[in-house]
């Protein structure tokens, strides 16, 4: 076995898993945040040490390759029933296509850049090398996140409930892509609704003490200024175009004077 520098094999396996989280996010429409990304990267590079170790069982290798790609997607994205198993099954995806890029890539060349072990990969690279390796798979991925977002249509009639406690509200919705505001802590995005649309469900409470309150900066044309937060314990969002409902993992911000209740299109993907 080639030697093998401890820095830089924690260094590769950090930017490696972090272009891979944002992989993932692009393919699930997930907002992420790059402190978390970040972290969770730093966390689940520390599983590369395994190719230090003698070689270990198939089966054990596979348990904590399948275990490293749960934490990672939990400490980024946090741990949704709903988005947990689609996101998970988009970063192993990825991995496994890197993995084959790299083996297909090694295979044209007369001397492997690639060093194995325990389903660990140690790549022979410079620093140069990889970042443009890196920027030609994500600006690929970049564009095929662009085609699909051409495909999107945001001309069909919605409906959001929402649901605090014993109380429910029903709300017309509007697609807008223009409505990027995410939590700025977890990622998560936003249904903004102003204060009046949701008077019946707040019947009177204190945004403060609600669930999940936190104000988050937010930017528009004309102006700038924070926004408060809160989660509700459930959303649902129906395309009244083709009749299908789907529960989403939202936020909902309090905004504006409008009747309806704007999200991006993207929860409905």
């Amino acid at each position: 076995m080639p030697t093998i520098y401890l820095d830089v094999l924690l260094l590769q396996s950090l930017y490696v898993n972090y272009f891979l989280l944002r992989a993932a996010a692009k393919l699930t429409h997930t907002p992420l945040h790059w402190i978390r990304c970040g972290l969770a990267a730093a966390g689940s590079s520390l599983f590369s040490l395994l190719i230090l170790l003698p070689p270990l069982p198939a089966w054990f290798q596979l348990v904590c390759k399948l275990l490293a790609a749960a934490l990672s997607v939990t400490m980024a994205f946090g741990l949704h029933r709903e988005s947990f198993f689609r996101q998970w099954g988009c970063f192993f995806l990825c991995n496994f296509l890197l993995a084959g890029a790299i083996l297909g890539i090694g295979s044209l060349t007369q001397k492997g850049f690639a060093t194995w072990g325990n389903s660990c990969c140690y790549l022979d690279f410079s620093l140069f090398q990889l970042i443009l390796f890196t920027a030609a798979a994500y600006s690929l991925l970049h564009l095929c996140t662009l085609l699909r977002g051409r495909k999107r249509h945001t001309d069909s009639r919605f409906q959001v409930f929402l649901r605090l406690g014993e109380r429910r509200l029903m709300l017309d919705g509007l697609a807008d892509t223009g409505n990027n505001l995410t939590d700025t802590f977890s990622g998560t995005p936003v249904i903004v609704c102003s204060a009046a649309a949701l008077e019946p469900l707040l019947a009177g409470t204190p945004v403060e003490q609600l669930r999940g309150y936190r104000l988050v900066p937010c930017t528009t044309v004309t102006a700038e200024g924070l926004v408060p937060l809160f989660r509700p314990d459930e959303v649902c969002i129906r395309n009244l175009s083709t009749e299908k409902s789907r529960s989403v993992h939202a936020m909902v911000g309090i905004a504006g004077t409008q009747p309806s209740a704007i999200f991006h299109p993207m929860l409905m993907e």
